[in-house]
């Protein structure tokens, strides 16, 4: 299996495992005790893994910012989806929405700033998936 597919499977394991944690979190329970606990054992996992598969390194400043951008929104979305499923959301529905509403103002921004090309059959399949969204909203 490729690198490519083989990454990108690790990713729907990941978002899997996600939403089923998040799905199943006791809502009387705070969601910063819930997120520290999470952080702690994302931490240590994170380090011993660096540990036992080092990457190359470059010196902090290479990479400070964007990890420190990269926390902020980790916060973000794990917030988010704690309300989201303590809302109500299906699991189901409520990644599909995060992730149509991202990719929504992903796109443009791929686009326009990272100057990212995009075909007309990429246009049509976003196009389709909007109206997958749209139907999938409606119960």
């Amino acid at each position: 299996m490729s690198r490519l597919f083989g990454s990108m499977l690790l990713a729907i394991l990941g978002v899997v495992v996600y939403h089923l944690a998040q799905k199943f979190q006791p809502t009387s329970v705070s969601p910063f005790l819930i997120l520290s606990v999470a952080y702690t054992v994302a931490a240590v996992l994170s380090i011993g893994l660096h540990w036992l598969l080092p990457f190359e390194t470059v010196p902090m400043q290479n990479f400070a910012l964007p990890a420190v951008g990269l926390g902020i929104a980790i916060v973000i979305i794990e917030l988010g989806f704690l309300t989201v499923y303590r809302s109500g959301w299906n699991i189901g529905i409520a990644g599909v929405f995060a992730t149509a509403g991202a990719t929504l103002i992903l796109l443009p921004i791929g686009i326009v700033v990272l100057q990212e090309k995009i075909s007309s059959v990429n246009v049509i399949g976003i196009g389709l998936c909007l109206l997958g969204l749209l139907l999938t909203a409606k119960q």
